[in-house]
């Protein structure tokens, strides 16, 4: 390994650590000095890469999105699909994109909660970008009678809280139904599950 690969690697430890202290502590509850020695390195290397804990939370954050769009982007064929088949391949990419990395969700609940800055940042730089992407798509899906015709914002957030709940809320589930979130034959019966909701009244003329 590289000397430039090396340090990638460590940086990503060192992200991947963050993202999973960041999501179970909140902002204010997480050490970069636990951070550190869970992602295996010094604790002066998070400021060598990150500056201070608000950075290394924006970097971490940045890294969030970007693993979610590499995660959804439609392959050349996939785009070239009918708009239902389209749609039902982004539902169930998305739902198992929220059960293999449910800090996403985590991470801003807990900054919506506190209605921080950061909040604010991660809102304009990728959230707001992102949701009017997606409501071009929508406005077509409704338009061709796949999605149902109800107000944007509410349908975005409705369709993210399906996808998200169970894993945001693994715990839960599992004590509460005696559920792993993580079973393959859930995540395939929670995206049947929510595409029904979601598409079950469109059939195909």
């Amino acid at each position: 390994m590289t000397r430039d690969e090396q340090k990638a690697a460590t940086r990503l430890r060192i992200l991947q650590s963050a993202l999973n202290t960041f999501a179970e502590r909140g902002f204010e509850g997480a050490g970069i000095r636990q951070i550190a020695s869970d992602a295996g390195v010094k604790h002066g290397l998070v400021g060598y890469y990150f500056k201070d804990k608000d950075g290394l939370w924006k970097a971490a954050v940045e890294f969030l999105f970007e693993r979610l769009h590499e995660k959804m982007q439609m392959s050349p064929h996939e785009s070239e699909l009918p708009a239902h088949e389209r749609s039902k391949i982004w539902l169930r990419r998305y739902v198992r994109y929220c059960a293999q990395h449910p800090a996403h969700a985590r991470i801003m609940v807990q900054e919506s909660i506190r209605d921080s800055g950061r909040l604010r940042w991660a809102v304009r730089k990728f959230i707001k970008p992102d949701h009017e992407l997606l409501k071009q798509s929508f406005e077509r899906l409704v338009a061709d009678g796949i999605a149902l015709d109800i107000p944007y914002h509410s349908y975005i957030y409705m369709f993210t809280a399906a996808a998200q709940s169970p894993f945001l809320l693994a715990a839960e589930v599992r004590q509460a139904h005696g559920i792993n979130v993580t079973d393959e034959a859930f995540i395939e019966a929670h995206a049947d599950a929510v595409h029904a909701v979601f598409f079950s009244h469109w059939h195909p003329v």
